[in-house]
């Protein structure tokens, strides 16, 4: 005869297997951060997804500065598809495979426009997206 408490744990296992396999499972390690890309009189904005601890410290030590002190910008590989935490966007920085760095190729710099009017070109033949001009803003909540 089967226990209440073996019966109480099959359900708690069952559950966690059918949220999981849903994808409804919450993923509190995720954060979600907006820059700012400035460049001569336009002004855009994107947010990028990461739970990269290493990377979300970074971001925070960026953030404690003030803005006009900021000097690290964003490069890592983008992928196309518009997600919810990027609307305007029709590509988006691929979750955890993106850095906060000081230095990038100038082949990877560009307005986020570009990147949206040339999505193919980016993707496929530069590979990555780092836009120099680029800063964190703030972290923003889903």
């Amino acid at each position: 005869m089967i226990s209440t408490q073996n019966i109480f744990y099959l359900t708690a296992v069952s559950l966690v297997l059918i949220l999981t396999a849903c994808g409804t499972e919450n993923d509190n390690s995720s954060r979600f951060y907006q820059f700012t890309h400035e460049h001569e009189d336009v002004n855009y904005t994107f947010v990028a997804k990461t739970s990269d601890s290493e990377v979300i410290v970074k971001l925070e030590e960026e953030l404690q500065k003030p803005f006009n002190e900021r000097n690290m910008h964003i490069n890592g590989p983008i992928d196309r598809g518009t997600v919810d935490y990027n609307p305007n966007w029709s590509w988006h920085f691929a979750e955890n495979e993106w850095d906060l760095v000081e230095i990038s190729a100038e082949v990877c710099d560009g307005r986020p426009s570009f990147v949206e009017e040339e999505l193919d070109y980016w993707v496929n033949d530069v590979g990555r997206y780092c836009p120099w001009s680029s800063r964190v803003e703030k972290e923003v909540r889903q």
